[in-house]
């Protein structure tokens, strides 16, 4: 809090961190992206998507516009463009600065960043505290989901995200729908293929919630 009695902890934990990233990874190039108030492609496209997601605090959304002010101060570019999401704008600049050869690392504790990493896109995960980062690869993924980067979407697709308000495929968990993904690939595929899903019961759930996965 400071003398004003204005909230100016998320301004303090970001400007820790892009400290951090400039004097200890010193980046060649470096952007922060942010959400714009607009509904994305998204909410037009599935009209419950994050409807049960809690708004912002005031005292968080407060310091927005100050921490915009100060991310134009350390003469970092940032960017936002309505009708998309911040996770958007990042995953094309990655996967753009892929075909050019360039690395990148995406700064996000969000596990759908994990379907973007590549030999060439990693992620770095902030911890709670500011010295725990976790660096995460495609090795990194294959621990936590079971699947390469890019069935990770086919996992969401069947387990869905609570987060997000998406439900998936219900009754059907990592420990279901890993497998069933390792062995068939894509969801594409799943629904192919349903009747040679060994466990009845997942082969229902698929079947009757289909729509959903897609």
């Amino acid at each position: 809090i400071n003398s004003k009695g204005e909230n100016t902890s998320a301004i303090f934990g970001f400007v820790n961190t892009l400290m951090k990233i400039l004097d200890h990874e010193k980046p060649e190039h470096i952007a922060v992206v942010f959400d714009t108030p607009q509904p994305t492609f998204r909410h037009i496209m599935y009209e419950p998507y994050k409807a049960t997601r809690e708004k912002m605090p005031e005292d968080l959304s407060g310091q927005l516009e100050k921490l915009k002010e100060v991310v134009r101060a350390f003469n970092v570019p940032s960017l936002e463009l309505p009708g998309f999401e911040a996770d958007d704008i990042i995953g094309t600049l990655a996967r753009k600065a892929e075909r050019e050869g360039i690395d990148s690392y995406l700064v996000t504790g969000d596990k759908d960043f994990m379907q973007l990493i590549s030999p060439g896109i990693k992620m770095f995960r902030p911890g709670k505290r500011g010295d725990d980062w976790e660096l995460l690869d495609e090795a990194a993924v294959m621990a936590k989901f079971g699947v390469a980067p890019n069935n990770v979407v086919d996992v969401l697709a069947l387990i869905g995200d609570k987060s997000d308000n998406i439900p998936g495929v219900f009754g059907i968990g990592e420990k279901t729908a890993i497998p069933i993904v390792q062995q068939f690939g894509t969801l594409e595929h799943i629904l192919q293929n349903i009747d040679k899903i060994t466990q009845k019961s997942a082969q229902q759930k698929i079947e009757q919630h289909r729509e959903d996965a897609i």
